[in-house]
């Protein structure tokens, strides 16, 4: 069997409540996503999550995004673009 890897990018999820760019609540839009993953007929390996994980690198928002990603039974590889805090990434995770 061949090995299945996902990838997803610009999550851009902020704390709960709060919208991106004022207009936006983006936690949906991940948690459809991680649905239409775990329904793929093949399990993934693992997902890749580039891009900006969040929209302001705070403890908040990565809180928010680790209880949006829980339910992903597969390793899950976090990698931080321009609106990330890389030192908060790595303490929140």
């Amino acid at each position: 069997m061949t090995s299945l890897l996902v990838q997803l990018s610009d999550l851009h999820i902020r704390e709960p409540g709060r919208l991106a760019y004022g207009r936006l609540d983006t936690a949906p839009y991940l948690r459809r996503a991680v649905q239409s993953i775990l329904q793929l007929r093949q399990s993934p390996t693992a997902v890749v999550i580039t891009g900006d994980l969040s929209d302001f690198g705070r403890a908040p928002e990565y809180a928010h995004l680790d209880e949006l990603l829980a339910p992903l039974p597969m390793p899950v590889y976090l990698m931080p673009g321009n609106h990330d805090d890389r030192d908060q990434l790595r303490r929140s995770f």
